[in-house]
């Protein structure tokens, strides 16, 4: 008999009961952690025959638990994917003690025998990766590594080619999709990316389109047939094989305009025809289809100088600039127009420009769309997106095909801000492209045998810059049509003067849109006032430039000299006439430009030959800039003259006769050729004595 009291054993016994519920608390963590981790570790792990199925433990049920989990074994002992006889899912709490003795005799292996489990594992295998890449116009790679069972797929194509030196299988674009099937197979093993539907396309209609030799180019007007160059008639064959939508890129001083007004004319049963030029030089186009296409009315060209100007319905030729263009865009497309020339296409590289809209949008309905640039893409590839679009909009079809091109050719990556398309990629195979459906392009290297060494062109600067119809300057026009000879002199040379105040503006212009271009040129000028004017367009621009006057030092000179020479960032020259047309090289321009005139030949000439002379790899272009209602009007034919007699002397082969485009002359003019034609020689020295004095 025990000495305690029921209130004892009472007390006893509930402790004993507290402590058997804790302990089955800590039971049930025990196996919940086991059914979370066995089943990874082994397939055939078996559930305990006292778990519920749902997992869940009743505070009455645990002391029977924990008994009986303890002799509960983790596997089947006999094999079968049964549970335990007499065990169940669900806890209650008569078997709670029992199941925690059971437990510990629970063995962690099968011992009848058989395998255990096999542990579950993921497998990562290496992905051979590549892509396709267009090698020629019929011919495409495979970029990818070294695979023994793809190069046994590869050798089955037909047209499979293996360079050794690079590397690489080759292939017809024909067999591109045969290619891409094989390549299938191994899909978890390599995966090729394929050519890009755009190239496919381009490709594809390239193949049908005409052989530009079989071309017949005798509809084009004779005058201009008759002055093409060979590789200027390659171009209007190339124009008309692309059925008239065509960049034309040939390297400056090649006649692009010439070129286009041969395609253009092939084409004039699609006029009216519509010309967006840079400002500076709409009236030169205006002299060219003069010049080149004499069968064309001249009433029916228009130069558009203002956005309110109208515009006649019987408008063959629309003649306007780029910012005119975005501005009187509503009144130019009431015209249909089927032939679109874009001159400088550089100008609408950037795709989010008022005058690149306004031009994607009016070429939309054009049926033949040219453009020219000798700089299609002045420093990346994204440049030439916007134009090639142009020309071929199914070529580029969809709100991803910017993309598609920046990701193929622009190296495009996405940041915080956008896509980034900056850089270059895959360029030979965009060189491809762009010959293949797009672009003609001959560089002056490539062509020399073709050209004259030296080229000069006349460019009638805008009328509306030039300040020619001043009191002032009708003036001095006045005097020089009245005065006798003798009393000319004068006149002539303060005519002279305000003729450099009147077209600086003008001349501004066009060198303003010549930077745009992005190279190298000389520009000559007398008087201070210009010279002065043109330093101000090209610091405007925050590009490099030197100056070389009469105020230069002849060390000065040499240091300036090699600085343009040999400085990739210095791209004018801004030259006196008088003080630097000798004794200087500047051979790394192809381009001279004389913002003024000069009377005397023999100096022109000379200044001309800073870029012209030995060391001069390509040929040079010079271009004067004339204004109709000024002094040009007379020095420049007198000029000419001058040339023609020491050309009969033998004393020159300079002939500025031969210019690009016609004299500025005015038929209602009277010219000096007979007041020149009589001056003595003293005369003429007294004359140039006094120029000299206005440097």
């Amino acid at each position: 008999m025990s000495n305690l009291t029921k209130e004892q054993l009472e007390r006893i016994e509930a402790n004993r009961q507290r402590a058997l519920e804790k302990k089955a608390e800590r039971l049930k963590g025990s196996t919940l952690l086991q059914q979370v981790v066995a089943p990874p570790i082994c397939q055939n792990v078996k559930l305990s025959a006292t778990q519920g199925a749902s997992g869940k433990f009743n505070a009455q049920q645990s002391s029977s638990v924990a008994t009986k989990q303890k002799s509960q074994p983790l596997f089947d002992l006999t094999g079968s994917d049964e549970p335990n006889p007499g065990s169940s899912r669900k806890f209650n709490g008569q078997q709670s003690s029992d199941s925690a003795v059971k437990q510990k005799h629970q063995p962690l292996f099968n011992l009848n025998g058989s395998e255990p489990p096999k542990r579950s594992y993921s497998v990562f295998r290496k992905v051979l990766t590549g892509c396709c890449r267009l090698v020629s116009p019929q011919r495409f790679m495979v970029d990818v590594g070294y695979h023994q069972e793809m190069i046994n797929l590869l050798k089955t194509i037909k047209s499979a080619q293996y360079d050794p030196k690079e590397k690489r299988w080759t292939f017809l674009v024909e067999d591109h999709k045969a290619v891409m099937n094989a390549l299938r197979s191994l899909k978890d093993e390599v995966s090729v990316s394929p050519l890009p539907r755009m190239i496919l396309e381009v490709l594809a209609k390239s193949s049908k389109e005409r052989e530009p030799s079989s071309i017949d180019l005798s509809r084009i007007d004779p005058v201009l047939l008759d002055h093409l160059m060979p590789f200027q008639r390659e171009g209007v064959c190339f124009g008309v094989s692309k059925g008239g939508r065509c960049l034309i890129a040939d390297d400056m001083g090649l006649g692009k305009t010439i070129e286009a007004l041969g395609i253009a004319h092939y084409y004039v049963d699609d006029w009216p025809m519509l010309i967006v030029c840079p400002s500076s030089v709409r009236f030169l186009w205006s002299e060219a289809i003069q010049t080149w296409l004499p069968s064309v009315p001249l009433h029916s060209v228009m130069v558009l100088t203002c956005s309110k100007d109208p515009i006649e319905e019987d408008t063959r030729v629309l003649i306007t600039s780029y910012d005119l263009l975005s501005r009187a865009s509503s009144a130019i497309s009431k015209l249909s127009f089927g032939v679109i020339v874009l001159d400088e296409s550089h100008f609408i590289k950037s795709k989010d420009s008022a005058r690149t809209k306004a031009a994607t949008a009016i070429c939309q309905k054009a049926r033949r769309v040219l453009l020219l640039s000798g700089t299609p893409a002045l420093s990346r590839p994204i440049e030439l997106f916007t134009q090639l679009r142009i020309i071929d909009p199914k070529a580029f079809r969809g709100s991803g095909s910017m993309q598609e091109y920046g990701l193929r050719y622009c190296a495009a990556k996405q940041n915080a801000w956008g896509w980034d398309y900056s850089g270059s990629s895959n360029m030979e195979e965009l060189q491809l492209l762009l010959e293949c459906r797009f672009m003609i392009r001959r560089l002056k290297s490539d062509v020399i045998t073709q050209l004259p060494a030296k080229m000069r062109q006349v460019v009638v600067l805008n009328p509306s810059s030039v300040t020619s119809g001043t009191k002032q300057m009708k003036h001095f026009e006045k005097e020089l049509q009245n005065k006798k000879a003798s009393e000319m002199r004068g006149a002539l040379l303060a005519y002279y003067r305000i003729t450099g105040q009147a077209k600086l503006a003008a001349i501004q212009d066009y060198v303003s849109d010549l930077l745009e271009g992005d190279r190298k040129f000389l520009c000559f000028a007398h008087h201070q006032l210009v010279m002065d004017g043109i330093c101000e367009v090209v610091n405007k621009k925050n590009l490099g430039y030197i100056r070389i006057d009469g105020s230069t030092s002849s060390s000065g000179r040499k240091q300036l000299c090699d600085r343009f020479q040999f400085d990739d960032s210095c791209m004018v020259a801004v030259l006196s006439i008088t003080a630097a047309n000798t004794g200087i090289t500047l051979t790394a321009a192809q381009l001279v430009v004389f913002a003024e005139l000069f009377w005397n030949p023999g100096v022109l000439t000379q200044a001309e030959d800073r870029a012209h002379r030995i060391g001069q790899q390509d040929s040079v272009l010079v271009q004067y800039l004339v204004a109709q209602g000024t002094a040009d009007d007379h020095l420049w034919p007198l000029i000419q003259h001058k040339l023609d007699v020491l050309n009969k002397a033998g004393l020159s082969k300079d002939n500025f006769r031969r210019s690009d485009t016609t004299s500025v002359m005015q038929t209602n003019q009277k010219t000096l050729l007979n007041y020149f034609s009589t001056l003595n020689e003293v005369e003429e020295d007294e004359m140039l004595a006094l120029l000299l004095d206005e440097t």
